[in-house]
């Protein structure tokens, strides 16, 4: 399960494990999932994000007939990406993030944010995040200025053109929606994060192929598990 999860660029489905790995209970298949995705939110959380941040939300679940900020009984999801340059000035994407959110309210960006390293890292007493670039929706704004940030405002006039734009985020946003209705065929708002985090996990990951198996043990074997008991738990999630 371990070898498949780390190696499958579009998640496994736990049927399919099921049946391949001649596991007997479905309840079975699924926790040992669950406990591998614990080893993969665990690992991601030692790092941070740093320099230039492209950031954009998101909403994952059924389609209604409200899009956007205002969209219901849908999930909202921040992502972020860290970007670096290479040697002739291109925009690499680094690490990516995501989570569920309630708002994209300036406090719930800021959580965010220092959630994910945003604070005094190095020696001289500055953060590692320097920038974020977004869509200039106007919590953002207030974020950038409240947290000393340079903010680069990408204006959308047309809706369609945000993939162009703000290219990274709008790629793992959209992997992860195929991924969530390929494989998985759809995911309860309960469990959604940790799908999430495996996605962004096996991204972040994406240049280590040859090491990926390693890494996910070292990973399951570093870190506290979790019970069948809390992953169905209502006070879990």
């Amino acid at each position: 399960m371990i070898y498949h999860m780390a190696m499958n660029k579009v998640g496994v489905s736990i049927s399919e494990m099921q049946r391949l790995l001649d596991i007997k209970q479905y309840r079975t298949a699924w926790l040992m999932a669950h406990k591998i995705r614990k080893a993969m939110i665990d690992r991601d959380a030692q790092y941070s994000l740093a320099g230039l941040v492209e950031m954009d939300e998101s909403f994952f679940g059924s389609v209604g007939k409200i899009r956007g900020r205002g969209a219901e009984k849908k999930c909202m999801v921040l992502c972020a990406v860290s970007l670096y340059k290479d040697g002739q000035g291109r925009e690499h994407p680094g690490f990516a993030h995501m989570r569920i959110v309630e708002d994209a309210s300036t406090s719930t960006i800021e959580d965010f944010l220092k959630r994910l390293g945003y604070g005094p890292e190095t020696k001289e007493g500055r953060s590692l995040l320097e920038a974020i670039r977004t869509d200039g929706w106007r919590s953002y704004g207030k974020v950038a200025k409240d947290m000393d940030l340079s903010h680069c405002r990408v204006v959308l006039k047309d809706p369609k053109a945000a993939g162009k734009l703000l290219p990274w985020v709008h790629r793992i946003i959209s992997n992860a929606k195929s991924v969530i209705r390929g494989a998985h065929r759809g995911v309860s708002k309960k469990h959604l994060q940790a799908y999430l985090s495996e996605i962004c996990y096996r991204f972040n990951r994406r240049f280590w192929e040859k090491e990926l198996f390693d890494r996910l043990v070292h990973a399951c074997v570093s870190t506290g598990t979790i019970t069948y008991d809390e992953l169905v738990s209502t006070e879990k999630s």
